[in-house]
């Protein structure tokens, strides 16, 4: 009989993003009132250093940017090009009614209440999202995105002080693709746990490979892309040591196959739903 705390703990995706604008507080709100053990995140840094909470280096996909004539010219729809100020001006919420991006408006599961409060909504800073993330009671998994020619190092550090004034470090998990920034975050604090985002070219690599390159930075945990994952796979990282990390999982039947091979974290858009199928996951192994 495995022991319950075996099922792996249930990470929002850039917060419930399923049921809420992506990596804004009524997606992490939404990914406490679906029971995730944390949510997970990620930043950017802006013109005048501030660093906030975005996936993509352009703002036109989860804003308005493009319909505000009071913004710069389209070249600079970018969160380092811009400041604080400005970025705080736009709409980071109205785009999820319109898009309905995993479907949960038109089947109800996203009621029109709720869409309307998502108008209006802000890109949070960091600092933001670390303080509500204290008073939740949530952990958080801050992963440190590409500047893509900006400033990385800078970037870094900064996440570095904020995460060490938050108070909350040791519910903190800092990710990246991007290993340079790992080992900086590494030296700078190492107190704070470290994941390797892997995607799936990546993961063709040897397991022998990953382990060695898991080893060197430091590491707590793997973070791999479900699509290059095969399976068996899991036990041998978790032998060397290291937690696994799975992203995206949506799928039940993906959810429980993790569980069955010992997956440590499952990321996923649903956090509902993933909770729902490790209890099955429990149940079978009673």
């Amino acid at each position: 009989m495995t022991n319950l705390s075996s099922a792996p703990k249930v990470w929002a995706h850039r917060g419930a993003r399923s049921a809420a604008p992506e990596n804004t507080m009524a997606a992490a709100r939404a990914a406490l009132e679906q029971g995730a053990f944390g949510w997970e995140l990620d930043v950017h840094v802006t013109l005048d250093g501030v660093v906030i909470v975005t996936h993509d280096h352009g703002l036109r996909r989860v804003t308005d940017i493009a319909l505000r004539p009071d913004m710069p010219v389209r070249a600079s729809h970018v969160v380092d090009r811009l400041t604080l100020a400005q970025i705080r001006e736009l709409d980071a919420g109205s785009w999820f009614a319109r898009r309905d991006p995993f479907g949960t408006v038109a089947s109800g599961e996203v009621g029109p209440e709720r869409l309307a409060s998502y108008a209006g909504e802000k890109i949070p800073t960091l600092a933001e999202a670390l303080d509500w993330t204290s008073e939740s009671g949530l952990a958080v998994n801050v992963e440190i995105k590409d500047m893509l020619g900006g400033d990385d190092d800078g970037l870094v550090r900064e996440v570095v002080g904020l995460i060490r004034a938050s108070g909350i470090a040791r519910r903190v998990l800092v990710s990246s693709f991007r290993q340079n920034s790992l080992e900086l975050f590494r030296k700078l604090c190492p107190e704070v746990p470290v994941g390797l985002l892997l995607d799936e070219k990546a993961m063709a690599a040897s397991t022998q490979d990953i382990v060695a390159r898991l080893q060197g930075l430091g590491a707590v945990a793997l973070h791999p892309s479900i699509k290059g994952l095969f399976p068996g796979r899991i036990a041998a990282f978790r032998e060397a040591g290291f937690e696994v990390n799975v992203y995206t999982v949506n799928r039940e039947e993906d959810m429980l196959r993790l569980a069955r091979e010992g997956a440590t974290g499952i990321i996923t858009d649903f956090p509902a739903r993933a909770l729902a199928a490790l209890e099955a996951f429990k149940q079978e192994e009673k």
